[in-house]
């Protein structure tokens, strides 16, 4: 390892309005090094590197490459000076062939595109990289693991001097990991760069890297030699600290006495099977935890009807094997999504988004009868009056409120189906502040604690942040690779034993 950096940042600050996503960063890494960055989801791991490569303009803080200060304003000219990033989500066009996907933007040859001079070009890059994948067939024909070296490949395309590869492995078979982390170590040895490897997975990392960087709330709370650490030193520097939630009360029950309303132990989708076995009772908070693709949200979408699936769970002690989201609507399930901007419809009015999304029929029908008109102002009006929304005119567009009320909003309709039993929320107080997320809790909390037992429901609660799921829930399930690997009781809630399943995809007691 040469001791002059190839890449240097120092003080690194990224803000987005009021919130520090990045927040004095030191970070370096030399020559034919492999240094890991790990941290919980919203760390600020991937927008750290998206200032390193011109996605993201750097608001403090000095950027050293190769010992010259630099400030990137685009990918275009990171890559041009020798950064490359592979990025967590798919960038290849499945109709195009490997060799095409390499060279897709930066075509060899003038005018019409050279077919044969883009071959050569990604023949070369894969001799270089000592690989047997096909380039002549559309690489929607390949598997995870072909597709992602694809991309690799593809990075190599203007001989990067750093390579930053965020969650590489995230959408790899059990089977493509360990090839994959093999040929990552094989670049790293015969080839003359340096790599930035962006993980949830710790064991992966204690087995690739060379120094692990943690960040913690956008903060570098630890960096160090691999071999100077241990897998518990790095858990306990990814705990957050500092987290101020406004706290709830949640009533201890006997849920051995209370209704099941949803039970589930697999089901078949995404090409394999998932092993979900949990149930949520009735007055009872079930929290989803897990790392970035560790499957909350498609186990979700599946019980939901968005998502296609070979299952077969009990909800209400019906037995449900085919449904769409209207069919589990009319059963009493309902589910928010992670996104707000898929909940609403911009444009619209407050009234419209609370009475088009078929929470009444009567409000549903067709015509636009004067009658008609008026049961939606009245039912949203109830809907705003009792979730506390602050709003000018039940006319004014949605878009033009606060994130923590549109999110009200969104959860106030969904709760107004009078046949409601199970609502699933999914990233519920996803960018919205403090004092709104308390709002949110103690909703939740109402809903599942009504004195009247009977007008209790059951809630999933889907959460990147532990601190509000410990907070907030019963009970805490961890996913990882698309399975629930294990449940906590409110009585064995501890933030380190969590956290350690979720990192280390297995159960405490293995």
């Amino acid at each position: 390892m040469e001791n002059q950096a190839i890449l240097r940042f120092h003080g690194a600050t990224k803000r987005f309005g009021s919130f520090v996503a990045v927040d004095h960063v030191d970070f370096e890494v030399h020559n034919k090094e492999i240094v890991a960055i790990i941290g919980e989801n919203g760390a600020g791991k991937s927008t750290f590197c998206k200032m390193l490569t011109g996605v993201h303009s750097i608001d403090e803080g000095e950027m050293y490459f190769e010992g010259k200060k630099v400030n990137y304003r685009n990918t275009t000219e990171s890559m041009k000076a020798g950064i490359s990033m592979v990025y967590q989500e798919r960038n290849l066009v499945g109709m195009l062939t490997g060799a095409q996907n390499i060279c897709l933007g930066s075509e060899p040859g003038k005018g019409l595109l050279s077919e044969k001079k883009a071959y050569d070009r990604a023949m070369e890059i894969r001799n270089k990289l000592h690989l047997s994948i096909p380039l002549d067939v559309p690489v929607e024909e390949l598997g995870a693991g072909e597709q992602q070296l694809i991309e690799i490949m593809r990075a190599f395309y203007n001989h990067p001097k750093v390579l930053i590869l965020d969650e590489p492995t995230a959408s790899l078979g059990e089977g493509e990991v360990e090839p994959f982390l093999a040929f990552v170590r094989e670049v790293r040895e015969k080839m003359d760069i340096a790599v930035i490897f962006i993980s949830h997975k710790i064991e992966e990392l204690f087995a690739i890297s060379d120094r692990i960087v943690v960040l913690t709330d956008g903060k570098n709370t630890l960096t160090d030699s691999v071999k100077n650490l241990t897998q518990i030193q790095v858990i306990m520097a990814m705990l957050r600290t500092g987290k101020s939630y406004g706290r709830v009360s949640v009533m201890e029950k006997d849920f051995s006495r209370l209704p099941t309303v949803l039970r589930v132990e697999r089901a078949v989708y995404d090409g394999r099977e998932h092993l979900l076995d949990f149930q949520v009772h009735k007055g009872e908070v079930a929290g989803f935890y897990g790392l970035v693709g560790s499957g909350r949200t498609e186990c979700a979408e599946v019980l939901f009807g968005l998502r296609k699936a070979d299952k077969s769970y009990e909800f209400n002690g019906e037995r449900i094997t085919k449904c769409n989201t209207r069919d589990m609507i009319e059963r009493g399930m309902i589910m928010t999504p992670e996104k707000r901007a898929n909940g609403m419809f911009r444009s619209l009015s407050l009234v419209d988004n609370i009475c088009n999304l078929f929470l009444k029929k009567e409000l549903a029908g067709r015509g636009a009868g004067v009658l008609k008109q008026v049961k939606s102002r009245e039912f949203a009006g109830r809907v705003l009056a009792d979730n506390d929304v602050k709003y000018r005119a039940p006319g004014q567009a949605i878009s033009s409120l606060s994130g923590g009320n549109i999110q009200k909003i969104i959860i106030g309709r969904s709760i107004a189906i009078e046949n409601i039993s199970l609502l699933i929320l999914d990233e519920p107080t996803n960018g919205i502040d403090v004092g709104a997320k308390f709002e949110i809790y103690r909703k939740v909390r109402q809903l599942t604690d009504n004195e009247d037992e009977e007008k209790r429901i059951g809630v999933v609660f889907i959460s990147s942040e532990i601190d509000e799921l410990l907070n907030v829930c019963d009970r805490i399930y961890v996913f990882a690779d698309g399975n629930i690997i294990q449940g906590f009781e409110r009585k064995e809630f501890d933030k380190q034993d969590i956290l350690s399943v979720a990192v280390r995809g297995k159960k405490t007691d293995e």
